[in-house]
C-alpha cells in the first residue's frame, strides 16, 4: 500500500503562530463531527454479516427429510351425542314398514251452540211465524189524536197584552182627545251668527245714512293711455297694406322690360379665353 505524505502547513501561518506565541492561543473545543458507531450498531452489523455469510455457504444436502403426523381433533360429547340421535332416527327409518300404520276415522267437531244464541234463535223464529200467519183483516183502525202544543207562558202573556191593545183601539174615541197647546220652540243664535248680523245692519245704516255731499273730488290717474298720433298712423299704413294686399289680383300686373346690367362673353372670347389659360 503506497504511502500519502502528510501534508505540512504552510510556511506563512507557521510563521504568524511562531511571531504570536502560546500566550495569544485560546483553547477550543473540538466537535467531532463524523463519530464512531457505538457497541450495539457493531453488534448488530456483525451479526448481520454473519448470517449473510451462513446463508451464503448454506448447502441444501445437510437437510433432513422430516415425517409430518395428522392430528386428529376427537369431537365433543355435545356432537358425539347429536351424531348417535342422528343414527338413531336413520335406523328407525329404515325399519319402518307401512303395515304397522292404523286407520283413523275423522270425526268432524260441532261446536253447540250457547245459551243466549239459542234464545235469539228461539226469538227469531217466533217473529218469523207471527210474520207468516199475520193478515191485514186483523188490524183495528185507530184515531189518531192531533197533538196540540200548548203555548207558553210569554206567548199567554204577549197574546194578552195585543188582546187589550184591540179592545183598546176599538172602543176608541177622537172625542175622548183633549186640545193642547204647543208652543214653539225658539233656537238662540249663536255668537257668531250675532256678530255677523250686528255687521249686516251696520253696513245698512251707513248706507242709509250716506250723502253725496260728503263726497270729496279726488284725481282719476289713467292706466289705460291713448297711443300717440305716430302710432295711429303706422298702424293705418298696415291695415292699407293689409287690405291691399288681400285685393290683390294678377291681372293688375303690367309686364316690365328688363335692362340686361351684365354682358354674357361670346363665343369668340371664350376660345381666347381657353388659349391664353393654355
Amino acid at each position: 500500500m503506497s504511502t500519502t505524505p502528510a501534508k505540512t502547513a504552510p510556511t506563512e501561518l507557521l510563521a504568524e503562530i511562531n511571531k504570536s506565541g502560546s500566550t495569544n492561543l485560546h483553547h477550543v473545543n473540538p466537535q467531532e463531527k463524523n463519530p464512531l458507531p457505538s457497541a450495539e450498531v457493531i453488534n448488530q452489523e456483525r451479526t448481520e454479516a454473519e448470517l449473510r455469510d451462513r446463508i451464503g455457504s448454506f448447502n441444501k444436502d445437510q437437510l433432513k427429510h422430516t415425517t409430518t403426523e395428522e392430528k386428529t381433533v376427537l369431537p365433543s360429547p355435545d356432537d358425539i351425542q347429536h351424531e348417535k340421535l342422528e343414527t338413531e332416527l336413520r335406523e328407525r327409518i329404515g325399519s319402518f314398514s307401512k303395515e304397522q300404520l292404523q286407520h283413523i276415522r275423522i270425526e268432524e267437531k260441532i261446536n253447540l251452540p250457547t245459551g243466549q244464541d239459542i234464545q235469539h234463535e228461539k226469538v227469531e223464529q217466533e217473529l218469523r211465524d207471527r210474520i207468516g200467519s199475520f193478515h191485514k183483516e186483523d188490524l183495528n183502525p185507530t184515531e189518531t189524536a192531533v197533538k196540540v202544543v200548548l203555548p207558553t207562558e210569554d206567548d199567554i202573556h204577549h197574546e194578552k197584552v195585543e188582546q187589550e191593545l184591540r179592545e183598546r183601539i176599538g172602543s176608541f174615541h177622537k172625542e175622548d182627545l183633549n186640545p193642547t197647546e204647543t208652543t214653539v220652540k225658539v233656537v238662540l243664535p249663536t255668537e257668531d251668527v250675532i256678530e255677523q248680523e250686528k255687521q249686516e245692519q251696520e253696513l245698512k245704516n251707513s248706507i242709509n245714512s250716506f250723502k253725496r255731499a260728503s263726497l270729496k273730488h279726488a284725481e282719476t290717474q289713467e292706466k289705460n293711455p291713448l297711443p300717440q298720433s305716430d302710432a295711429i298712423q303706422l298702424e293705418k299704413k298696415e291695415t292699407e297694406l293689409r287690405q291691399s294686399i288681400e285685393g290683390f289680383e294678377k291681372n293688375q300686373l303690367k309686364h316690365a322690360v328688363t335692362d340686361e346690367k351684365v354682358k354674357l362673353p361670346t363665343k369668340e372670347e371664350i376660345l381666347e379665353a381657353k388659349k391664353l389659360e393654355k
